[in-house]
């Protein structure tokens, strides 16, 4: 969920959240919106030169903290180290190392003895997502193995 969907009490109701990168916990002391976007006050840093080192950086609940994914929905960074494998054949693809999103699907960027291969995360090719088991069984479109 993008934090500009968030409350500020939301956000300032966690003890402590992650930045990433450089990849620390950190605590908020205040959130607040200004205009379309939340402005966070992170504790420890105090200058705008500070907060600038941060800019584009990820906010994270720490995994342990957050709430489950609704019904039928998946957190993204919980695809990172599943197994692809084709629902047809069974042939294990690769794993996911990263996600992308560029305004269309999310792509899952999957790493295999074949190379790379960039996946649309959509119902019609990723059929089954089981992230307690690590994997996930895809139908691929003709073709996309080769691009």
């Amino acid at each position: 969920m993008e934090a500009a969907n968030w409350s500020p009490d939301q956000i300032t109701a966690f003890s402590h959240l992650e930045i990433h990168p450089p990849g620390r916990r950190v605590r908020i002391e205040s959130a607040w919106r200004q205009k379309d976007r939340m402005v966070l006050k992170i504790e420890g840093i105090d200058t705008v030169e500070a907060a600038e080192v941060l800019r584009g950086a990820e906010l994270c609940i720490p995994k342990e903290d957050r709430p489950p994914a609704p019904e039928g929905e998946v957190y993204l960074n919980d695809l990172i180290g599943c197994r692809i494998v084709d629902q047809q054949g069974g042939e294990e693809l690769g794993t996911v190392v990263d996600y992308h999103e560029y305004g269309g699907p999310v792509l899952l960027e999957v790493h295999g003895a074949g190379g790379e291969l960039l996946i649309p995360f959509v119902p019609a090719i990723c059929a089954r997502v089981d992230t307690a088991a690590r994997r996930i069984a895809v139908v691929l479109p003709e073709g996309l193995k080769d691009l």
